[in-house]
């Protein structure tokens, strides 16, 4: 190993492990209409480090490929500032790495514009730890700007779930709350060797869909008169969407026996789907958003879909089982199940599953006057992949709320892939126009 037990902080949490062995950075990137004040912008970004030392913190692998929580070292690296194209997210000129630093600020100009995007090593920061920081940085730029701005105490390094379930008494029950969507692996996985040379960075860029304020609307105040969360009704949507698809195309669904091409139009789908819940509100005090890495315990949901599956009575079903799993307490707790799903001593598998992952409404960033946010993505970077046994899924969904439009990005489909995106746009726009009446 190249540190010393000086440097740790602790092992990582296996909420935390899974996002080792990739290096995954979750990126928050928004697009920036106005003149943005670079040398104010690397100000912000230093004032974060400084703020959240966890940032600056570093991951160091030993020989099992165990991932631990190492503390700063040497001076931070500030934000990377180019010029090009703002209509896109590209990889950074500069390589992310873990040894080194847990953040890093992108920045491109162009004009008038700028792309801003902050990366986040997953292991330290989740959604709502992401949009915490997001908006703790554009804080400190607007204050800044005004000339308010004053330093803060350093926060502590915030805890992973596992530790807040100890905290709260919570037990490991007999259940996961992942049946519905795991297999028993018949042995235990064998990771694939290190290629003889790495592989290079990768920025995974879902491709989006977006609603209009109006359906937007409309899909929350039919959630209201049906009794249905949101996230419960876009979940619906999203699997009906996928089910079309995989039934159109003849492919097998997640989770389905049949195999490509013995499926016939209108055919139902198996479909396995895995989602993540935030524990934060639902711990007693609740968990600030900085407070934790990943908070999220996982809940699961498996249904035969076609695609003339109504969406309000799947997403009742849906949400039911949810209200049904955190009334056990099953969700709370499935964390700490995860070392039978992920890692090297995994004994289940969740592989094929559509995974939907809802971060809810992004919160309206303050910004000095000319200044305007008029775009905001998730996008993904995998600082050095690897070859990989762990569960894979079909596709990923990422949903969220900006600006009042529903935003929905589709992230891999393999043979899907491409007919998915209109397929979802096809499926949101049927739910926002089912009658709101009761």
């Amino acid at each position: 190993m190249w540190w010393t037990a000086d440097d740790t902080v602790r092992v990582l949490a296996p909420s935390e492990q899974r996002f080792v062995r990739h290096a995954t950075y979750t990126g928050r990137s928004v697009l920036v209409e106005g003149k943005l004040d670079i040398a104010v912008m690397r100000s912000a970004f230093g004032a974060l480090l400084r703020t959240h030392p966890i940032l600056a913190c570093r991951i160091g692998e030993d020989a099992a490929g165990t991932g631990h929580l190492l503390r700063p070292a040497g001076r931070a690296v500030s934000a990377w500032v180019r010029a090009g194209d703002t209509a896109t997210v590209r990889l950074p000129d500069e390589a992310l790495d873990p040894s080194v630093q847990l953040a890093y600020l992108d920045v491109v100009t162009e004009d008038a514009s700028a792309r801003v995007t902050l990366y986040a090593h997953h292991t330290v920061a989740d959604a709502g730890h992401c949009v915490a920081l997001l908006a703790g940085l554009w804080d400190r730029y607007t204050d800044e700007v005004s000339g308010t701005a004053n330093d803060t105490a350093p926060h502590d390094y915030p805890r992973p779930l596992e530790w807040y379930a100890a905290r709260h008494g919570i037990p490991r029950s007999a259940v996961s709350g992942l049946e519905a969507a795991s297999r028993p692996l018949p042995h235990a996985p064998t990771l694939p060797p290190d290629p003889a040379t790495p592989a290079p960075a990768a920025l995974a860029r879902p491709q989006r869909t977006s609603l209009a304020p109006e359906a937007t609307a409309r899909i929350v105040e039919l959630s209201r008169r049906h009794d249905v969360t949101v996230n419960g009704l876009v979940t619906a949507a999203l699997l009906r969407a996928y089910a079309e698809t995989a039934s159109e195309s003849g492919a097998s669904g997640a989770g389905d026996s049949k195999a490509p091409g013995d499926r016939g139009t209108g055919d139902a789908v198996a479909l396995r789907c895995v989602y993540p819940v935030d524990m934060r509100a639902r711990l007693n005090p609740p968990v600030a958003a900085a407070d934790g890495t990943n908070m999220a315990g996982l809940a699961a949901f498996a249904a035969d879909i076609t695609p003339a599956t109504d969406l309000v009575e799947l997403a009742q079903r849906i949400s039911a089982r949810l209200r049904h799993d955190l009334a056990e307490g099953i969700v709370q707790q499935s964390v700490l199940h995860f070392p039978e799903f992920f890692g090297p001593t995994a004994i289940h598998s969740l592989a094929g599953h559509i995974a939907v992952t809802n971060t809810g409404r992004v919160p309206r960033f303050r910004t000095p006057a000319g200044l305007a946010l008029t775009d905001y993505e998730i996008v993904y970077l995998s600082a050095h992949p690897r070859p990989s046994a762990g569960p894979s899924a079909a596709v990923t969904f990422l949903v969220y709320t900006f600006a009042d439009r529903l935003c929905v990005g589709v992230l891999g489909g393999g043979p899907l892939a491409a007919r998915l995106p209109d397929a979802v746009a096809r499926t949101l726009a049927d739910l926002a126009a089912v009658s709101i009446d009761a």
